[in-house]
């Protein structure tokens, strides 16, 4: 849910940018490599915030992980102390 907040959050504030205004290109070649340059810009943005998600994601499951273990010990402890006292 964090996550997803914060993709939302993200997503919003890329578009309060201001949108930069290029020049009209004078030929064709030029406007593909404006819009090429535009295009590989927009991927390495969106290549870098999935891998900050990635790394958020990966830090939680550690977290989960270690919260499992935890919680199975836990539940093996009570198990131990009801089976000793009957």
């Amino acid at each position: 849910m964090q996550l997803a907040l914060q993709l939302t959050r993200a997503a919003m504030s890329i578009g309060d940018q201001p949108q930069r205004q290029l020049e009209t290109p004078k030929d064709l070649g030029e406007a593909l490599a404006q819009q090429f340059a535009l295009i590989d810009r927009n991927i390495e943005a969106v290549a870098r915030m999935a891998n900050a998600q990635n790394q958020r994601l990966e830090r939680e499951l550690k977290r989960q992980k270690i919260w499992n273990y935890a919680l199975t010990t836990g539940l093996v402890i009570a198990i131990t102390v009801a089976l000793l006292r009957a």
